[in-house]
């Protein structure tokens, strides 16, 4: 619901040896809304408990008793309990189960009380999972299963966000666990605020359960903090929706990488992503982004920096559709592009980041030399060489397919140049695809499609074969496809891509995927591959380095 016009006051209760920059964010959050901030911590090690950050602060102990001593005393209209720990939750439910709260007219914020209940009592929490359509099961239970950490956030128009998400997954299997994470947190009753979903997927069959829920959020807590006092995620910019944007052709989703000091930003790199064979990949800089396109990048990462009260690193993931860019998720951390945007750039992006959490600010690091004097590595030399990784490898050259073929030869090996291609694409890349795929054939490539591609490409005078759907999963075992491009889903195509990974076949299932193997392949046939040494690069981008 929405922030009551007559709150004036919050009280935050900490956890001894919490999270610091996420409790102090959250403090820092609650102070620019103008709200009088009254924290309970007994821990003298917490930044929190430094007087800056609260209009009272008591150093006492976390209990049911003392905290109510403290509500007597200060009469806060709000309870902020989800950025402390264990006994932080503990209080708060006892103070709630014996009516304290509602005695004082204390309102809880940042999530609701039965999200925290939920997750305090497992069997309530199996319930709350089995009415969201999904799995309990402990996590012990699932020795060997790829592990996830999903921190969605919620607001008072009942729009529920991924802020940010661990482990690796590809854009099928993000859209899979990310529906169980939020119809879980939806059957939670979050409220405005935050929580984070634990699951666990079997690597062979891909089923997924849920092994844990807690109405916390580790890294998004000043994002939660800011919806839970009346902001709404489209103020964010944020994609509410249960699914993010498929990779598909007028979807262009970008990485950014920044470091925010609390004043200015440092933006440290902006990467477009693209699919590659196997993995997700990005180039940096962005191949099709405009310098107005980056100038809106840079100022939606300042303004997100700023309303999340940041301090740090931040790694902010957007979508970029029909003239609209959207927040996907946004991590207050350094995430694992940082080696790439630091080599890429020439710019020690991890150590500037430490640097910024102990304290220092951008114009030190640049005066001291850790940084550019001038600009950032958003904004590169329009000259400047390309480089491209995918997975934990990087290549770079002076052009985007060169530098492609390059990534792609270290992380899984060469691009094929000629042999037979399977082409399968749904209606909506119709349009799209056909001139990829008339690059296939002009390089020499034998056109194999599914019917209905078939169909458009033999209309456009492509050469082509219709294929029996049936065959195409033993001519892949058979090593007679050394590509497949398939934007489909379905039974069928995961077949056709397990038979691909099993014999090492590039298997694309994005348009933007094909073009980039398509620029990599005819590189290759061009043979101009040329090596420089990242000293030789890192001068060329910064002729005047002093630093």
């Amino acid at each position: 619901m929405p922030r009551r016009p007559e709150r004036r006051s919050v009280l935050v209760i900490g956890s001894g040896r919490i999270v610091l920059r996420d409790t102090a964010a959250a403090c820092r959050v609650l102070k620019a809304e103008g709200l009088r901030v009254t924290m309970v911590d007994s821990d003298l090690t917490t930044m929190t408990t430094d007087p800056e950050f609260a209009d009272s602060t008591y150093l006492e102990p976390i209990d049911p008793g003392t905290v109510e001593q403290v509500i007597a005393r200060e009469r806060p209209d709000a309870l902020l309990p989800t950025v402390g720990g264990q006994a932080a939750l503990d209080t708060t439910v006892a103070l709630y189960e014996s009516g304290v709260l509602s005695r004082y007219g204390v309102e809880l914020i940042g999530t609701g009380i039965d999200a925290i209940l939920a997750g305090e009592n497992p069997e309530e929490l199996a319930r709350i999972v089995g009415r969201a359509g999904a799995e309990m099961v402990p996590e012990a239970s699932v020795p060997g299963w790829k592990k996830f950490e999903f921190e969605l956030v919620h607001d008072h128009e009942g729009k529920v966000a991924v802020a940010c998400s661990s482990g690796s997954l590809t854009d099928q299997a993000y859209r899979r666990i990310c529906d169980v994470a939020v119809a879980v947190t939806r059957a939670a009753g979050v409220g405005p605020g935050g929580c984070t979903v634990r699951l666990a997927a079997d690597p062979s069959g891909g089923r997924v359960v849920v092994t844990g829920f807690d109405a916390r959020v580790a890294r998004s807590s000043a994002l939660a903090v800011k919806l839970a006092v009346g902001h709404t995620l489209d103020d964010l910019g944020f994609v509410t929706a249960t699914r993010r944007p498929s990779a598909t052709g007028d979807v262009l989703e970008i990485d950014v990488d920044a470091l925010y000091d609390g004043h200015e930003l440092y933006l440290g790199g902006v990467m477009e992503r693209f699919e590659a064979p196997g993995d997700p990949a990005c180039v940096l800089p962005p191949i099709t982004l405009g310098r107005a396109d980056l100038a809106r990048i840079r100022e939606s990462t300042r303004v997100l920096a700023e309303s999340t009260g940041l301090r740090g690193p931040l790694n902010v993931r957007y979508a970029l559709t029909a003239g609209a860019l959207s927040v996907l998720e946004a991590n207050p951390r350094e995430d694992r592009t940082i080696p790439f945007v630091s080599r890429a750039t020439g710019v020690p992006l991890a150590k500037a980041a430490a640097r910024v959490l102990l304290g220092a600010c951008i114009a030190d690091l640049r005066a001291e030399g850790l940084l550019p004097p001038t600009g950032d590595g958003g904004m590169l030399p329009p000259d400047a060489a390309v480089a491209v990784k995918q997975g934990a490898v990087m290549g770079i050259d002076s052009d985007f397919g060169t530098a492609y073929a390059k990534a792609q030869a270290a992380a899984s090996g060469p691009l094929p140049t000629k042999g037979r291609v399977f082409a399968a694409f749904a209606a909506r890349d119709n349009r799209a695809m056909i001139f990829p795929v008339k690059a296939l054939a002009d390089n020499g490539f034998e056109i194999l499609a599914a019917e209905g591609t078939g169909t458009i490409l033999q209309y456009l005078g492509v050469p082509v074969t219709i294929a029996r759907e049936h065959s195409i999963v033993d001519l892949v075992m058979a090593g007679e496809i050394v590509l497949v491009v398939d934007t489909l889903s379905g039974t069928p195509r995961d077949e056709v891509r397990t038979a691909a990974a099993a014999r090492g076949i590039p298997y694309l299932t994005t348009v933007q995927g094909l073009a980039a193997a398509v620029q990599g392949i005819e590189a290759v046939n061009r043979g101009h591959s040329s090596v420089v040494s990242l000293q030789e690069h890192i001068a060329a981008l910064w002729p005047a380095r002093s630093w």
